[in-house]
């Protein structure tokens, strides 16, 4: 269950902080965009932030899982790659700066991004995997 938890603390940390920002504001979801049924026929609105889990590891210290960060934006010029950067930087600086959500998860400083080769024009996307350390689990002995 941690490694939900730690995706919907991403996702409500970034929805929270991005709200105050003067540019436009992602729409950020878990680990997919919606699927399109009769109430989300449209495209999905961009820019947008897909918070995916990728993969863990834990042993007696520690537990960590790696998230990917799909940042997604659309643009009608030759300049649009720049908003998906700048959207991507934006949320990068935000985590590091804070560095720990929800008092138990926290980010590792190795950021590793990705522009994909291939894009998707008018849309733009690029793509970040961070590694997290998550709270340890405690045993418990039980009395009988």
């Amino acid at each position: 269950m941690t490694p939900v938890m730690l995706m919907m603390a991403i996702k409500d940390f970034l929805k929270k902080e991005l709200a105050d920002d003067a540019a436009t504001i992602p729409a950020v979801h878990l680990g997919a965009l919606p699927s399109k049924n009769a109430e989300n026929r449209n495209d999905p609105v961009f820019p947008l932030i897909i918070v995916r889990p990728m993969e863990g590891d834990s042993d007696d210290k520690e537990s960590r899982a790696q998230v990917k960060l799909l940042f997604g934006t659309q643009s009608e010029d030759d300049s649009g790659f720049i908003d998906v950067l700048n959207l991507m930087e934006r949320v990068r600086i935000l985590l590091m700066k804070q560095r720990i959500i929800e008092k138990k998860f926290r980010i590792e400083s190795n950021w590793k991004w990705q522009f994909l080769e291939d894009q998707p024009e008018p849309q733009w996307i690029c793509q970040a995997v961070t590694t997290w350390t998550l709270p340890p689990i405690r045993q418990e002995v039980k009395h009988l």
